[in-house]
């Protein structure tokens, strides 16, 4: 199974300005199977061992269309197959889902989609947006309401020209040059017991506003009385999932178990801070009580402690 034009559409679509984090998906219909990004990988990774999960389409079909028995079994194979592996099952040789900032700035805010695209409210992760996808159109892209993009295209080329046209054409919609979108900073953590914290750039004291999915898996903030390598050893003790500390003054600490999931929260609340700035008070957040639940569904643990739920 060729699976090598997925690879470099993984890589050409891998970094801060096109996903964050493991975050996203990507897949191709090899025959009877679908080759989907497995759980937790990033993007840019997928020529890494287990970095893809090889699942029989009809099994993806009959879990979308509601079977049990295939609901269960869909997410036991190993490596796991990402969560989202739901709207893989929907039409399209190749289809791509990422979290362009171009297209989150239009997602996250009450602005119309451009022309050709349907427009999919929130919807939880997984089946639900599959589902709500299914329902809101048939064309060859959509754009998930506070979550992002999916296109679906006979190439992996056309997916990757079709992804960058939509970026561009949202971005130019809010004035954005390609030039304005952030970049990764360094990250030096500090070693604290039980794993790494780093500073962040401070915030106006605020109640969180979460505008995708991402940020409350991975920028979820935890308030404190003052920012401490022991208040982030507690912190990993009682709920070890990666994060953000705040103090009272706004300031504030990324803090994970590994280096590799410190770069992941600093790469969500990068973008999630730029979102914030550029739409200001027409910033459109998570619906409310979606957030809770996007923590407590199984396929969100697993992904981001490495066990079942």
């Amino acid at each position: 199974m060729n699976v090598q034009p997925l690879l470099a559409l993984g890589r050409q679509l891998s970094g801060l300005a096109w996903v964050q984090g493991p975050g996203g998906n990507l897949s191709v219909k090899l025959g009877q199977t679908l080759a989907v990004k497995a759980s937790g990988t990033r993007l840019g990774d997928l020529d890494a061992p287990r970095a893809l999960a090889y699942v029989p389409l009809r099994e993806a079909y009959a879990a979308l269309a509601g079977d049990p028995t295939a609901m269960r079994t869909l997410f036991e194979h190993t490596p796991r197959p990402s969560l989202e592996t739901w709207l893989h099952a929907l039409p399209g040789r190749y289809v791509a889902h990422t979290h362009p900032l171009g297209v989150l700035l239009l997602a996250c805010s009450r602005h119309r989609v451009p022309d050709g695209m349907a427009d999919v409210p929130a919807a939880l992760p997984g089946r639900d947006l599959a589902l709500a996808m299914q329902t809101g159109g048939h064309g060859d892209a959509w754009l998930l309401r506070n979550h992002g993009l999916v296109v679906r295209a006979s190439s992996a080329q056309q997916a990757l020209r079709q992804t960058r046209a939509i970026d561009a054409a949202c971005r130019k919609r809010f004035g954005v040059k390609r030039s304005d979108v952030p970049r990764l900073p360094e990250i030096r953590g500090q070693d604290v017991s039980g794993g790494h914290v780093l500073p962040l750039p401070s915030r106006a004291i605020a109640p969180p506003r979460y505008l995708f999915p991402d940020a409350v898996v991975l920028g979820a903030e935890t308030p404190v009385a003052a920012l401490t390598t022991q208040a982030a050893a507690e912190k990993l003790a009682l709920d070890p999932r990666p994060g953000v500390l705040v103090a009272p003054d706004g300031q504030r600490w990324a803090v994970a178990r590994n280096r590799d999931q410190l770069r992941d929260v600093v790469e969500v609340v990068t973008a999630h801070d730029w979102l914030l700035a550029r739409l200001g008070a027409a910033a459109v957040p998570l619906p409310q009580g979606m957030t809770s639940a996007i923590l407590a569904m199984p396929a969100e643990r697993f992904r981001q402690l490495g066990v079942a739920g």
